[in-house]
């Protein structure tokens, strides 16, 4: 994939392809881009649909990215369970041409829908937090970096940039007139995308973060810039990575590996070169984890949250502002998540913080037997009891309207057959006697018999006694949870972040370098499209 696709048609490459095999039969790069990949993209679609055929619950990632040219092209990733195990596929990678009105994405999405037969199916949809809820990330850079990327022409893989100004992302506070009133939002937003812009609050608020960071920036830059530098680290067995403009991760790995060379050895090769002014006076610890996924949301902000006002409580003077900031941004972006929990959070909030009350994060946590109700110890008893209650209803709620999806499901074929011997004269009377409701689904007050919501809590509590922390043990025993497991299949197919579709666009990066901007847009979607589903060839 990384290769030209003119190859095929040098001599060289044919003399090559020969001594491998004598039978080799030359193929016309004309014939590769207009043959041979729409080829492989049509089977490789239909396997697409049968997987979507196959998944009972699935969950989408979508964003939008704009190559060298400046072409935006609209990626779809899915996410489903299918035999116990965690599946991701890519979807669509498609040419979005004009500007990103809301119409054009919402076609385009329901294009993808109708293809792949997913209309009942979608649990989730996580974008990031731009202002058409489906734009690609803005450029999030630590303070600090600001001058790292000055005069640097950005040729990673990852590079990312943005093409329509009603692309912006939407990161003002708004009043939170509406409190949190629905227990479930189709759309959720970039759980990382969330920590990576509280980091940002945290920092700008620490003049002494953002000038220990500004040093580390022109260290990192100068490693990039100065071949004697990065030859003497070398020598020592150390080097500084390229930091990316779209990646706040890859500026956090290239703070950590600065950090993590010995101060008497950069101090000295500074000092030889006459750098003093990038001398370390101070040391700076850090430390995080990049991993997330659904269940790991509402554990990791409680956590982060007590662990701030700890260190606020046992800060010098030094960090006190750093440690205000950090949690006066959290409590309000993630504020819909915190109100669960009780925690006093501020009345104006971020646009998006609200979607962060979907019950899905309470009860995501329980099907990990890692968390269960664990996670929940740092609260004060009082206030665990009644976030216990609230996750117990929940899970019999969210059973039960799993199950009763299923037997609507299963009972439609009954119900058609039953309507279709029924008697005309007999409808037509039914007709006029009942009168027609555009959403009669919505009057239903479909209610859980204790008998079944007893089964289903002794179930729960038998689970909560289990001595197995296994990530995956309601799958591996499903016989005994039966509806854990179904929850399980649901739930956790939801991934906490966009970054799948994200990793998508890094590989079309690969193939759209500088030395191959010619491509078209359409072999940009082909090669990236089988190279994201090669498994499936």
């Amino acid at each position: 994939m990384g290769l030209p696709l003119s190859i095929v048609d040098h001599i060289s490459f044919n003399d090559f392809m020969n001594d491998v095999d004598s039978k080799y039969k030359p193929i016309h790069r004309r014939d590769l881009t207009r043959s041979f990949l729409p080829a492989l993209h049509k089977k490789c679609t239909s396997k697409l649909q049968e997987i979507c055929a196959e998944a009972k619950h699935v969950s989408l990632t979508l964003d939008i990215w704009c190559d060298r040219r400046m072409r935006s092209y609209f990626g779809v990733t899915l996410h489903t369970i299918i035999d116990d195990k965690y599946k991701t596929f890519l979807l669509s990678f498609e040419r979005l041409e004009g500007k990103h009105t809301s119409d054009k994405l919402a076609a385009e999405f329901d294009r993808i829908i109708q293809l792949y037969k997913l209309k009942d199916k979608i649990v989730r949809l996580i974008t990031d937090n731009a202002s058409n809820n489906l734009a690609a990330f803005d450029n999030i850079i630590l303070p600090g970096f600001d001058d790292y990327f000055d005069g640097i022409i950005d040729d990673s893989s990852e590079s990312e940039s943005e093409s329509e100004s009603n692309d912006k992302e939407t990161d003002d506070y708004t009043p939170a007139v509406d409190s949190a009133t629905e227990e479930e939002f189709v759309r959720l937003p970039c759980f990382c995308h969330c920590l990576q812009l509280v980091v940002n609050d945290g920092i700008k608020a620490s003049a002494a973060a953002v000038s220990s960071l500004q040093k580390v920036a022109r260290l990192a830059k100068l490693a990039h810039s100065s071949t004697v530098f990065s030859e003497r680290l070398e020598k020592f067995n150390y080097t500084i990575p390229r930091a990316n403009r779209t990646r706040w991760n890859s500026q956090f790995q290239t703070v950590k590996k600065v950090v993590d060379i010995p101060s008497s050895i950069l101090n000295s090769i500074l000092s030889d070169l006459k750098r003093n002014d990038l001398i370390l006076n101070t040391t700076v610890l850090t430390q995080g984890e990049s991993y997330a996924t659904i269940c790991l949301v509402a554990p990791t902000v409680l956590g982060i949250l007590f662990d701030l006002e700890r260190e606020l409580c046992s800060s010098t003077l030094t960090l006190v502002s750093l440690c205000e900031a950090l949690i006066a941004s959290i409590k309000a972006r993630f504020s819909g998540l915190l109100r669960h929990f009780e925690i006093d959070v501020p009345f104006n909030t971020y646009c998006m913080s609200e979607r962060f009350s979907d019950v899905i994060f309470l009860i995501s946590p329980l099907l990990d037997a890692r968390f269960k109700l664990l996670w929940l110890d740092s609260l004060h008893t009082l206030v665990k009891l009644r976030v216990v209650e609230k996750i117990r209803d929940a899970y019999v709620r969210y059973y039960s309207k799993l199950n009763f999806s299923v037997l609507q499901n299963t009972g439609a074929d009954v119900l058609n057959t039953t309507e279709h011997n029924t008697d005309v004269m007999t409808k037509s009377t039914d007709s006029l006697t009942k009168r027609k409701c555009l959403f009669p689904y919505l009057k239903e007050n479909k209610k859980v018999s204790n008998e079944d919501k007893s089964r289903i809590l002794i179930e729960l509590d038998a689970y909560l006694c289990e001595e197995s922390r296994e990530q995956n043990l309601t799958f591996i025993k499903k016989h005994l949870y039966p509806c854990l497991y179904q929850l399980s299949l649901k739930y956790l197919s939801v991934p906490a972040t966009s970054t799948p579709i994200e990793r998508v666009f890094s590989q079309s990066g690969f193939l759209m370098r500088p030395n191959r901007a010619s491509l078209t847009a359409k072999n940009v979607c082909l090669l990236t499209f089988l190279k994201c589903n090669k498994f499936l060839l």
